[in-house]
């Protein structure tokens, strides 16, 4: 009988004593992989994020927005002093609070919830997320309705059929 039709016997040995153990199995466990990164990861938009950055006019706010965005958590929520993304970017804390200004204003950004005595912010949700994608779907339709609200639209047509306005319950 050639050799590879033959049945291997694979054993193991015990390194210390020399003992051939009989009757198991070698088993190599490769741990689960949440995703294919190595590490924190988030989806992101390529047209609306691109499209945001490119809107970035000083090299500050795209260094600031990295940074943020280094600190993003759960359901996009970002809570980081500003004192210390001005120590780790080598930046005045003034130029870092005069770009996350500018960042909200352009939108990348939200304000968040108070956190102890330091601000929060948001990832805008149509530039990326970190979290479930049910979750996605809520913050988006959050977002529009806030801005439908803000720029005083009552109602809009998704396809083919009306959307609900901000007032009406989710």
């Amino acid at each position: 009988m050639e050799r590879s039709m033959r049945r291997r016997r694979i054993s193991q040995i015990d390194s210390e004593t020399g003992e051939v153990l009989e009757g198991g199995y070698v088993a190599y466990l490769v741990p689960k992989r949440q995703n294919g990164f190595h590490g924190r990861w988030l989806a992101m938009t390529q047209d609306i994020a691109m499209d945001m950055l490119m809107q970035c006019t000083r090299l500050d706010d795209s260094r600031v927005l990295a940074a943020l965005i280094k600190e993003l958590d759960y359901e996009n929520l970002i809570i980081a002093r500003q004192a210390d993304i001005a120590r780790k970017l080598g930046m005045q804390p003034s130029n870092v609070s005069s770009a996350i200004k500018r960042l909200v204003e352009s939108g990348a950004i939200l304000r968040g919830p108070k956190h102890g005595i330091n601000c929060s912010y948001k990832l805008n949700p149509e530039f990326g997320w970190k979290g479930s994608a049910k979750n996605h779907v809520k913050a988006l339709d959050e977002h529009r309705n806030k801005r439908m609200k803000a720029a005083k639209i009552t109602g809009v047509v998704e396809g083919g059929e009306p959307a609900k306005s901000p007032e009406e319950p989710g």
